[in-house]
């Protein structure tokens, strides 16, 4: 699920503060907090927090949450490897 969830962040098909949310609030516990899922776990929350006096853009954030989502994508294992 977490994957389809970056892979759609990454695409452009679902909007990263969604996406982000629904990996920290519905994936990232039931998994039990994994290190792989911490940067989209960051993003979400300075999405969420986001002020304007911050002095960067939501736009910049949401730059980051891609990116991110494609980082955690590169790290999936090849299907079939290991068997």
């Amino acid at each position: 699920m977490a994957h389809w969830i970056a892979g759609r962040i990454a695409d452009g098909t679902l909007d990263p503060a969604t996406g982000t949310h629904i990996i920290q609030t519905d994936i990232d516990y039931a998994l039990d907090y994994p290190e792989e899922l911490q940067s989209l776990v960051s993003c979400h929350f300075l999405l969420d927090e986001w002020e304007e006096n911050w002095g960067v853009s939501v736009e910049e954030l949401n730059k980051e949450a891609v990116e991110a989502a494609k980082q955690f994508l590169s790290k999936r294992p090849a299907a079939g490897t290991g068997s």
